[in-house]
């Protein structure tokens, strides 16, 4: 299997220059990424029930950089940070830290709601994600668009969440809805989210804005609730469900982003966003795709799958996009 040549990366120790005068370029300005990345603080516990150290944290995502990377590049990245480990304080950050080495590519990124500019993470090799990682950056979450054309989304996602205990019902969602993508020839994905949930996900070509994509995702809902009529629903109030599945096309809009594949939750378990084979599909549990697990799963057909999916770029048939 070949692998891009920023895949890899040592663990070990650099200088990143005085803290507070890191320079912001914008994206592809940046300096060559190192072949060391420090790991301070390597036996700080960040899964403490888990017995998951900073320097365990750091080599599972040097483990998994050839799979996880072509779901990161190019793309704006907003993070879950937990210093203290998961039982401590959990936030999102989306601008990149003031103290971040010059090799850390960012891409600028208008907040019309913020009234300001904001300079995203760019993860497009292992050296930065090794560097997420020493930053306690938990959860990655990349956007379903690249920097070169923020405004045109290459991914349609569709985030199927079951009631509590309902996996098993997100799975007969889940494979109604990989049913009704084959017979419009879209090739797709299917994942864990790192919860009780899974995310279905398809390449495509970026003609349309975040609002027709959504739109195609509502119809999308529109077919799998059709075929499972009082399995499904789009309520977002659980109060509004009444023990139905719920698929939320939001994740589609414009400042949308979603758990990258093979990203961990900041959630006890150490748990891990899985590619899962369809054929397994059937058969796996969410609890199962730890830290621990995950890096002698590689090469199984859910990441196998996952791999050529990347790059796949398909046009979305008229049924989908409607005016």
């Amino acid at each position: 299997m070949s692998r891009h040549p920023s895949d890899t990366a040592r663990l070990g120790r650099i200088e990143d220059g005085p803290l507070g005068r890191t320079r912001v370029p914008r994206y592809g300005d940046g300096m060559r990424a190192p072949r060391e990345v420090e790991v301070t603080r390597p036996d700080k516990l960040l899964w403490p029930d888990d017995a998951v150290t900073k320097r365990t944290y750091v080599e599972y995502l040097a483990s998994v950089a050839h799979r996880m990377l072509p779901w990161l590049r190019r793309r704006p990245l907003t993070l879950v940070r937990a210093p203290d480990g998961v039982d401590g304080e959990r936030y999102f950050q989306k601008a990149v830290s003031s103290y971040a080495p010059d090799w850390i590519r960012r891409v600028r990124v208008p907040a019309p709601s913020a009234k300001r500019d904001v300079d995203y993470v760019v993860c497009d090799d292992a050296a930065t994600l090794a560097w997420l990682g020493n930053q306690a950056a938990l959860e990655l979450h990349p956007a379903p668009v690249r920097v070169d054309r923020l405004e045109r989304p290459d991914l349609l996602l569709l985030d199927i969440d079951p009631p509590d205990g309902g996996f098993r019902a997100a799975v007969d969602v889940a494979l109604v809805t990989l049913e009704i993508l084959d017979e419009l020839e879209l090739a797709a994905g299917v994942k864990t989210t790192g919860g009780k949930g899974l995310h279905v996900v398809v390449p495509v070509e970026r003609r349309l804005s975040g609002q027709e994509l959504r739109s195609a995702a509502s119809r999308l809902t529109e077919l799998v609730a059709e075929r499972m009529p009082g399995a499904v629903t789009s309520a977002f109030r659980k109060a509004d469900r009444d023990g139905r599945v719920m698929i939320d096309p939001s994740r589609n809009m414009p400042g949308a982003t979603f758990v990258a594949p093979y990203s961990t939750r900041a959630r006890p378990g150490a748990p891990v966003s899985f590619p899962v084979g369809r054929r397994d599909l059937p058969e796996v549990e969410p609890w199962e795709f730890t830290v621990e697990a995950v890096p002698r799963l590689l090469d199984g057909p859910g990441p196998r799958a996952w791999h050529e999916l990347s790059s796949i770029h398909q046009r979305l048939p008229s049924s989908l996009v409607t005016d």
